[in-house]
């Protein structure tokens, strides 16, 4: 089972790990970082609102929005 039900958005974990050229731990490393700047600037799109950062930085790493040079970046 793929497929996460996170209040109510769903995010493909199998997909998230391949946009993180197949390794996990890069994935972890990703939406952690994602997620600290998400909550540092209190950025957030319009329609994920009501979600936590960590669900967001993977909703975004899921749509193909970060790659693993996003690791590099900070």
């Amino acid at each position: 089972m793929s497929l996460v039900n996170s209040r109510g958005t769903q995010v493909d974990t199998e997909r998230c790990v391949r946009n993180a050229n197949g390794n996990k731990y890069d994935l972890v490393l990703m939406a952690a970082a994602r997620a600290r700047e998400i909550k540092r600037r209190n950025q957030s799109s319009m329609k994920q609102e009501h979600v936590g950062a960590g669900v967001t930085a993977l909703l975004e790493i899921q749509a193909g929005e970060l790659s693993t040079d996003y690791i590099n970046k900070e």
